[in-house]
């Protein structure tokens, strides 16, 4: 099988979020299986650093329309890490100082989708079989084979994969002319084009990011917003599901991490995480935080969809009736940011927040950390409980999404699972959940369990792959 994978992300060329972990590590992993070459096109960013592109080399130069204009376009390719990727060169539209947020976004995405289909004709030796188009930025793909290049490319199979179905690329139905193609009501919903409906319809397979999601978005209007009655039309063709994103176990793993002080496993982890806190304190500038004593972190996107109006409500009365040291690693929304400044005059000999990222302090946090706190509102599939399962440091999270395919609740009876997790929306049902994993700590057997079955986790991008090639497999049997 030839798989192409289309996206804006790619790790390590650009990463802004899991949209590039998934493109820059799974083609890898589908490789290792065999009878597979999974390949990946994306923009040439000019902000992409140079030293990723040494070994890059020119494939061909082409023209691309946008509306009536014709671009330039170079396509050029380099193999790094197990595949090769594609990029797309064009200087009006991808040489800025970022990725994102531009008046011209929707003339950008236009010419790299277009792009895209065009560049086919000069990938040599490579003739795609299954064209896997990620995120909303690519969902025009599908229905420009269908309409403008039919003849050429009409017997690949197109895969269309939600990252997050918040960004559909809803915009003007005038945009219809960027790709000179007639407005339908393929790409209409409540009287707008939407890139992301237009590639569900058009698409031969819909997939998303775990298989909670999937059904998340069959099920209700507050997740699905708004595309629910066409999924649900998928899923009765079988033709819709979910495959829960992986993690990339070589830049996280305890084992091997430069950036923690001492690399440990289960059979040394309480030093491992003693050394890791003594460390973090004291890059946070706080050496006296150190005491024998549970700590609660989150590393996170300051944002209402990552619960974070939950913990507003009860982290007051938590670190009054408990002795815990509490971090937070992230940056957002500003009422969010506050928050937490203010909570560290309140409580400042147990609260220490970064406000901004910063890799080195999130691979130390993880590593630091006891227990991990997640309680999103939704989540399509999420990265942070499955590092912190790596590292030893349970997760507290909501039941959803990928948090309730990759966290199972501790039954203390049973003696299985492998972090905490609560149903309901609720801050009172998240307070008791966080109660309930301060109370198992301090029963140490029951916790060294815990942090067993969390290590021994496997959430590798090699799970996902497997899964990916059987919906490959499983398209072209058809």
């Amino acid at each position: 099988m030839n798989i192409l994978f289309a996206g804006v992300e790619c790790f390590p060329f650009i990463k802004i979020g899991g949209l590039g972990d998934v493109l820059g590590i799974l083609p890898k992993e589908l490789n290792s299986l065999g009878d597979v070459d999974t390949r990946v096109i994306m923009p040439k960013f000019s902000v992409i650093k140079e030293e990723l592109l040494k070994d890059i080399e020119f494939v061909d130069e082409f023209y691309v329309f946008v509306g009536q204009k014709a671009h330039k376009v170079k396509l050029w390719q380099e193999k790094y890490n197990g595949f090769i990727i594609y990029f797309l060169e064009n200087e009006k539209y991808f040489n800025r100082e970022r990725v994102y947020d531009f008046p011209d976004e929707l003339e950008r995405w236009a010419l790299f989708q277009v792009g895209t289909v065009e560049a086919m004709k000069y990938m040599k030796d490579f003739k795609v079989d299954v064209l896997n188009c990620h995120d909303w930025h690519t969902g025009m793909i599908p229905e420009i084979i269908k309409v403008k290049y039919f003849k050429e490319f009409g017997n690949i199979k197109t895969v269309f994969t939600i990252h997050n179905i918040m960004f559909q690329g809803e915009c003007d139905r005038q945009t219809a002319k960027l790709f000179n193609m007639p407005f339908s009501n393929v790409m209409e919903m409540n009287g707008k084009m939407n890139f992301m409906k237009s590639a569900i319809v058009s698409a031969d397979y819909v997939n998303t990011v775990s298989d909670t999601y999937s059904k998340e978005l069959l099920s209700s209007d507050y997740f699905s917003m708004g595309l629910g009655s066409i999924l649900n039309q998928k899923a009765k063709a079988k033709a819709f599901g979910g495959i829960l994103n992986g993690l990339d176990y070589v830049l996280w793993n305890p084992e091997t991490d430069s950036g923690i002080p001492l690399n440990y496993t289960f059979k040394n982890y309480k030093e491992g995480k003693e050394k890791a806190k003594r460390v973090l304190y004291d890059k946070l500038g706080r050496e006296d935080f150190y005491t024998d004593t549970p700590m609660m972190a989150i590393v996170s996107r300051l944002t209402r969809q990552k619960g974070l109006d939950l913990i507003t409500h009860v982290i007051d009365n938590l670190l009054n009736d408990y002795t815990f040291k509490f971090v937070v690693i992230g940056s957002g929304e500003r009422g969010y940011e506050d928050f937490f400044r203010d909570l560290e005059k309140r409580h400042p000999y147990k609260v220490k927040c970064f406000i901004g990222y910063s890799d080195e302090l999130a691979h130390l946090t993880y590593a630091a950390s006891d227990l991990f706190l997640m309680p999103s509102a939704f989540e399509p599939c999420g990265l942070g409980q499955m590092i912190a399962l790596r590292y030893g440091s349970l997760p507290i999270v909501r039941e959803t999404g990928g948090l309730k395919d990759s966290v199972m609740p501790f039954n203390e009876y049973t003696m299985e699972g492998n972090g905490f997790s609560f149903t309901n929306y609720n801050a009172y049902d998240m307070d008791y959940v966080i109660r309930y994993a301060f109370r198992i700590y301090k029963e140490k057997d029951k916790w060294d369990t815990l942090v067993k079955h969390a290590m021994e986790s496997d959430y590798s991008f090699k799970q996902s792959a497997i899964k990916y090639y059987k919906m490959y497999k499983d398209l072209l049997d058809k």
